[in-house]
């Protein structure tokens, strides 16, 4: 371990006020030679101006730290995880992780009735804005017309699409149709 880490917080009271910049500085230079470092992912050029929370009881030095794995995805929420860092034992350690909210959920969506209304178009043979009929009698439901990406988030769009079509697969799968391709139905032969 770096000794300057070491060497500076030894020097300080339990529950000491700690000058931030400086801890954050210490450890990240000090990060790479703590056993168990790198889990979660964390990498010294994360530390400085993140840190949260930062507290010393000899011979621990504990803080939080966001992560934003999630939110690349499309999350609205960052994974929270809290270190603690053993400056004798040259020891790092996620000991908790949790969520934070980042931005407001979008709001809730009932699929069940779009799908209701898709389904109704599609087996009694009804236009619907949303559906693009082919010759051969196959059927797309053009899902991006129901939920656009627009202004949600990524990860909400996706899951409202997942529950409408197995809303939608609920009720037309009972009267014979079947899915041929994405997000298309065709009415099985003899049905």
């Amino acid at each position: 371990m770096d000794t300057s880490l070491k060497d500076f917080l030894m020097g300080l009271a339990p529950g000491a006020q700690l000058d931030v910049a400086e801890v954050e500085f210490l450890l990240a230079e000090a990060w790479r030679s703590l056993r168990g470092s790198r889990g979660g992912g964390m990498q010294a050029q994360k530390i400085r101006g993140r840190t949260e929370g930062l507290s010393w009881e000899p011979p621990l030095l504990s803080f939080e730290i966001e992560r934003h794995g999630g939110t690349v995805n499309g999350s609205t929420r960052a994974e929270m995880q809290r270190w603690c860092v053993d400056v004798v034992a040259n020891t790092a350690e996620i000991v908790s992780t949790r969520k934070r909210q980042l931005h407001a959920m979008a709001a809730r969506v009932n699929v069940k009735g779009p799908a209701a209304v898709i389904a109704e178009a599609i087996l009694k043979n009804q236009e619907n804005a949303a559906l693009k009929r082919y010759p051969d009698g196959r059927v797309k439901v053009l899902i991006s017309s129901l939920f656009p990406h627009g202004d949600d988030f990524k990860q909400t769009v996706s899951g409202r699409r997942k529950r409408f079509r197995a809303a939608l697969e609920g009720v037309i799968k009972e009267q014979g149709w079947v899915e041929v391709g994405t997000n298309t139905y065709q009415r099985r032969e003899g049905a």
